[in-house]
């Protein structure tokens, strides 16, 4: 077995050192373990499979127990690294003079396992919105989170994920536990406004904030609650939604003989779209505050445009659109949280063991980012550039160690067999 790891990264170490994390000397040396094999196996991320990248491999069950028993809370790392999060893009905004504009992007994704996956507490059937049609609707067998990136200019930080769990897995977690250990069911809506709740006394005064968010989070109560803190939210709006008693696709089809404004949006990369947008003022059902609302099309000839609004009548079309795009941060959390750092390959059952592990992946998920702000450049222009340095920084060490090893012992076997975890072979003599 190739292991890769003989030392913890000195930058993985210092990063979590830094970190107000209230854990116990031996509970920081699991987290940076878990955080370090995250980063460097290529594999399926099981525990067992992490556990195989050290050269003086730690006993699987301990990481197990880390997450199983041990008593540290994941709600506590998850909020030290959400403080530490705001407190250093609010610094570094102030030192590079980046304008005073936060972008809030809220977004839920799923995190797929195994048809037949019965035991482990927050797996559960959801309905995929992502690839179900009004005819053919698509459940699987996985989990649920929410996902919060905080922007300011070029700028994306992580700064909350949580667990959702349906009613009917709440009641079926809660059957086992005695009444002072149940879990509260808290809704997609309820859980992304205590994201905000939390994100709230951390934000600086005299910016200027925007909530951002899909049309399933659109509801009345989650608007109202972003306007009475003094922000505004930009978000997409289902075809049925209405405006000053109005549908919106009603008013989408009065508007057809109104001029399209063509709107140029840049996507991170720097390529350009255009989209072609019709725009009107109004009221939404049970919403105080009048609103902008935007019917976006592709091109002009479209039949299903896609519909958005704004609170700040102040933007237009195309400062509203260009500020929504930065939503695709969360796409970019998604890919890299469940194909690069194992975010849906735990195998601990109960919610709490689950619960832990996703914050060690936040964790992880946060050194990249961090670090990836520090050092982008011409050899570093993605998170996965990022990931195959710190790989490459770990096969140096290894190869370093192998060979001051062969210099001191002269023998070969001896250096296989702790480098490589080989068995010694019985002699034959």
């Amino acid at each position: 077995m190739l292991t890769r790891i003989l030392h913890n990264s000195e930058k993985l170490c210092t990063f979590f050192d830094h970190l107000n994390l209230a854990l116990s000397k031996p509970q920081r040396q699991h987290i940076v373990n878990l955080a370090d094999a995250l980063l460097v196996c290529e594999d399926e991320k099981t525990l067992a499979a992490l556990q195989r990248q050290f050269i003086e491999a730690p006993d699987a069950s301990n990481m197990a127990d880390f997450l199983r028993i041990s008593p540290w809370a994941a709600e506590e790392g998850r909020t030290a690294l959400r403080v530490d999060q705001v407190a250093w893009i609010i610094t570094e905004a102030e030192r590079t003079q980046t304008p005073k504009v936060i972008y809030i992007n809220l977004d839920d994704s799923l995190g797929e396992k195994d048809k037949h996956t019965r035991h482990l507490e927050p797996v559960d059937w959801f309905h995929d919105h992502a690839e179900s049609t009004k005819r053919r609707p698509r459940f699987k067998n996985g989990f649920c989170y929410l996902v919060c990136t905080l922007r300011i200019g070029k700028m994306v930080v992580t700064v909350d994920l949580r667990l959702y769990l349906r009613a009917k897995t709440v009641r079926r977690i809660n059957r086992h536990r005695s009444p002072e250990q149940r879990i509260p069911f808290r809704s997609k809506n309820h859980l992304a406004r205590c994201i905000l709740e939390a994100l709230r006394p951390l934000l600086p005064q005299g910016w200027t904030i925007y909530v951002q968010f899909d049309s399933w989070y659109a509801s009345e109560q989650l608007i109202k609650y972003v306007r009475r803190q003094g922000w505004q939210t930009t978000c997409g709006l289902k075809s049925n939604r209405k405006l000053n008693g109005k549908r919106l696709d009603q008013l989408d089809h009065a508007l057809r003989h109104k001029r399209y404004t063509p709107v140029s949006v840049t996507a991170a990369d720097g390529n350009k779209t255009t989209y072609y947008v019709r725009e009107t003022t109004g009221r939404l059902s049970h919403v105080p505050d009048d609103v902008r609302a935007f019917f976006s099309r592709r091109h002009p000839r479209e039949k299903s445009p896609a519909y958005f609004m704004c609170t700040d009548l102040t933007r237009s079309a195309e400062q509203a659109l260009q500020g929504y795009s930065g939503r695709w941060s969360c796409e970019v959390d998604n890919f890299y949280l469940k194909t690069q750092l194992g975010l849906a390959d735990f195998r601990v059952q109960s919610y709490a063991a689950v619960d832990k592990y996703t914050v060690v992946v936040l964790a992880t998920w946060v050194y990249v980012e961090r670090r990836f702000e520090q050092e982008r450049g011409t050899q570093i222009k993605t998170y996965g550039d990022l990931i195959r340095r710190h790989r490459d920084e770990h096969a140096v060490d290894w190869l370093t160690g192998a060979l001051e090893m062969m210099r001191e012992v002269g023998d070969v076997q001896q250096v296989l067999q702790r480098f490589l975890r080989l068995e010694s072979q019985p002699s034959t003599a």
